[in-house]
C-alpha cells in the first residue's frame, strides 16, 4: 500500500485526513466478501493471514501487512486457513490544502497521482501498529464526542507511524517476497523462470522460497508459472492472428511442440482443438447478465463485460477463457472505452441488452451485427431459445431447458420433505435504508418454482419503496433473505442495524432464519442465475446442501 519515505515535506504539510469509519475483526476464517470501497481503505493483519482481492489483483498479507484500496475500487479478503485472523479496516479521506489559497482544500481522489502512496508496506513495530489500531477503533466508537474527535489524531498517528517506518524498514517480510515473485512470474512469464530465478527474486534460498510458496498459496512456484503461461497463451491463440510456433516462445517455450503437449495436459485438449472449439468471436455489450444466456449453450464470449464484485463467479471461472474484458464497472463512464475496445477486438456478432441508446446502437452496428435481448420482459426462456436459434445451438439450449425443469422439481420436493412450504421475503440494505426485492426473478424462483408462500402482510406492504424495521416484523415471513449492498457507507449501517434491539425482535431474526445472500445470482435475471438461485435458496431454507 504505502507510503514513500522520498516525498516533499511541503506534500505533508498540506496533506488533511479525515476518517470516516473504523472496522475491527477478530475471527477464525476471517471472509470479506467483495465490496465497493466509498471512501479509501485502508487494511491491516494485526494477526495471521488474509488473502486480500483488489480488483482482481491478489494480494497476500501477513501480520503487520498494511494495503490501501483506493476509493471507487473494490476489495474482498478471505483467511488462508482456519486460524485466527485480527484485522482493521479504516475507512477515510485524503485532502490537500493549497498554501497560496486558504480557503482553497481538494480532495484528493486519485491516490495512484499522489505521492504519499506507494504498493504496500509492512512496519516495523508489530506491537505498536497493534496498540495504535486498537486505540482508533475504541475511540471512533466511544459514546464521547471528545474521544471520537481523538480518533481522528489517534489515525494521523497511526499514518505517521506507517511514513515514518517506511523509510527505515529493515526489509520485506516473507509474505512481500512472495508477492514479488508473483509480480515477477506475471511479468516475465515469456522468460526462463526457474525456482532458483524465482527465489533470488524473493531473496531466499530455493528450497525454502519453495516451501514458503506453497504453503501461503497452495500449489507449488512452478505449477503458478504454468497456470500464468496456459492464461496468457489461451488470449493469445483467440486474442490474436499469431500461428502456435510465434505463441509458444512468447509464453515462455522454445519448442511448439512441448508446448502443445504441455497445453493438453494442462487443458485437456490440444491447442488446435481449443481453437477449433472456440472459434466463435461473439461478443457481449452492456451488462454481466447476458453470460448467464450465453453458458446454458456451452458459449464462451470472445469479449464480455467483467468485474471481480459485479461479476464475481464469471470473473475467476470464465476470465481466463475470455480474451477481451470489457469494464463491467460503472459502465455509463467507460461507454467509449468499452465500444473501442469492441471494435479493436473484431467480432463476428454483438448481443446486448435492449434498449441501449441510440448513438450506442449505431456504433455497435458499424462493428458488427447485433442481437438485442430483453432482460425486462421475464420471458427469459423464449429469450434463451431466440438466442439459441440465432446462434445455432437450438439442440444445447433444449437440454438445458429440460434439465433445469429436472432439477427444479428436485428441489422442490426437498423443500415439501423438510417443512410446509414457508412464507419468504427478500428485502435489501442499501445506504441507510430497507427496501422490499419482489423482483421477477425472485419472485419467479421463490413463489412459483420453489412453491414458498407469500407472507401473508405483503400485499400491504408491497407499494412502500422503503421498509421500516417495524414494517418488516409485521409482514411475519418465516424466512428473510437479506441483501447488503457491498459498500463501506451501507456496511457501517448494517452493522448498526443487525446489532439492534428493533432488529433483533424480528421473529426470523430469533429464530435464526435470517440469511444474508449475494448480488449474484439474486439480482440477476438469466437463465443461468435462475438455476443458481433455486438451488441457493433452498440451501438456504433446508440448511442442507441441495446436492
Amino acid at each position: 500500500m504505502m507510503i514513500n519515505a522520498n516525498h516533499k515535506r511541503a506534500d505533508l504539510q498540506a496533506m488533511m485526513i479525515r476518517l470516516w469509519h473504523a472496522d475491527f475483526y477478530n475471527q477464525i476464517g476471517l471472509n470479506l466478501e467483495q465490496q465497493l470501497a466509498m471512501q479509501n481503505a485502508l487494511i491491516i493483519v494485526l494477526k495471521g493471514e488474509l488473502n486480500l482481492e483488489l480488483e482482481g489483483r491478489a494480494v497476500h498479507l501477513s501480520e503487520g501487512g498494511v494495503q490501501l484500496c483506493p476509493c471507487g475500487r473494490t476489495f474482498g479478503a478471505k483467511s488462508g486457513s482456519c486460524d485466527l485472523v485480527t484485522a482493521a479496516v479504516f475507512h477515510f479521506s485524503l485532502y490537500h490544502a493549497d498554501a497560496s489559497y486558504k480557503e482553497s482544500i481538494k480532495e484528493i481522489t486519485d491516490l495512484g497521482s499522489c505521492t504519499l502512496w506507494e504498493d504496500n508496506m509492512t512496519v516495523c513495530s508489530i506491537e505498536n501498529l497493534k496498540a495504535i489500531s486498537r486505540k482508533v477503533y475504541r475511540n471512533f466508537h466511544h459514546s464521547q464526542s471528545h474521544k471520537q474527535w481523538r480518533a481522528q489524531l489517534d489515525f494521523q498517528e497511526l499514518l505517521y507511524e506507517l511514513v515514518a517506518g517506511s523509510g527505515n524498514a529493515g526489509g520485506i517480510d516473507k509474505a512481500q517476497a512472495l508477492e514479488m515473485a508473483r509480480t515477477y512470474v506475471e511479468e516475465h512469464y515469456g522468460e526462463e523462470l526457474t525456482i532458483q530465478r524465482l527465489a533470488e527474486v524473493a531473496e531466499f534460498s530455493p528450497k525454502y522460497f519453495a516451501d514458503m510458496f506453497k504453503k501461503a498459496y497452495g500449489h507449488s512456484v512452478m505449477d503458478y508459472v504454468t497456470q500464468v503461461r496456459m492464461a496468457k497463451a489461451k488470449q493469445l491463440m483467440l486474442g490474436s492472428d499469431a500461428l502456435l510456433k510465434e505463441i509458444a516462445p512468447l509464453v515462455g517455450y522454445k519448442d511448439e511442440f512441448y508446448f502443445s503437449r504441455k497445453f493438453k495436459k494442462e487443458m485437456g485438449l490440444s491447442p488446435s482443438a481449443y481453437m477449433k472449439e472456440r472459434s466463435n468471436r461473439i461478443a457481449l455489450y452492456g451488462s454481466t447478465s447476458l453470460l448467464g444466456y450465453l453458458t446454458p449453450l456451452q458459449i464462451i464470449p470472445y469479449a464480455a463485460p467483467l468485474h471481480p464484485k459485479w461479476s464475481s463467479e464469471q470473473y475467476h471461472t470464465l476470465g481466463p477463457d475470455i480474451p477481451v474484458h470489457l469494464d463491467a464497472y460503472r459502465q455509463n463512464h467507460n461507454k467509449e472505452a468499452n465500444l473501442e475496445k469492441l471494435a479493436a477486438a473484431k467480432p463476428e456478432r454483438i448481443i446486448c441488452i435492449q434498449g441501449v441508446e441510440p448513438w450506442e446502437k449505431r456504433r455497435l452496428e458499424q462493428i458488427a451485427p447485433i442481437h438485442e435481448l430483453s432482460l425486462e420482459t421475464g420471458d427469459w426462456k423464449g429469450e434463451l431459445m431466440t438466442l439459441a436459434t440465432l446462434l445455432d445451438r437450438k439442440a444445447e439450449a433444449e437440454q438445458w431447458l429440460q434439465s433445469f425443469e429436472r432439477n427444479i422439481i428436485r428441489l422442490r420436493l426437498r423443500i415439501i420433505q423438510y417443512m410446509q412450504p414457508p412464507a419468504a421475503v427478500v428485502v435489501r440494505v442499501f445506504h441507510d435504508q430497507l427496501a422490499l426485492n419482489n423482483s421477477r426473478a425472485v419472485h419467479e424462483v421463490l413463489y412459483k418454482l420453489l412453491g414458498c408462500e407469500t407472507p401473508p402482510n405483503l400485499q400491504e406492504a408491497q407499494p412502500i419503496a422503503s421498509l421500516t424495521v417495524d414494517q418488516l416484523a409485521m409482514i411475519k415471513a418465516k424466512h428473510i433473505f437479506v441483501l447488503v449492498r457491498q459498500d463501506s457507507e451501507t456496511l457501517a449501517y448494517w452493522k448498526e442495524l443487525s446489532s439492534s434491539a428493533a432488529w433483533m425482535s424480528i421473529q426470523a431474526v430469533r429464530e435464526g432464519k435470517m440469511h444474508l445472500i449475494n448480488s449474484y445470482p439474486w439480482r440477476e435475471h438469466s437463465p443461468a442465475a435462475m438455476e443458481q438461485m433455486a438451488e441457493a435458496a433452498t440451501e438456504l431454507l433446508t440448511g442442507k446442501s441441495p446436492c
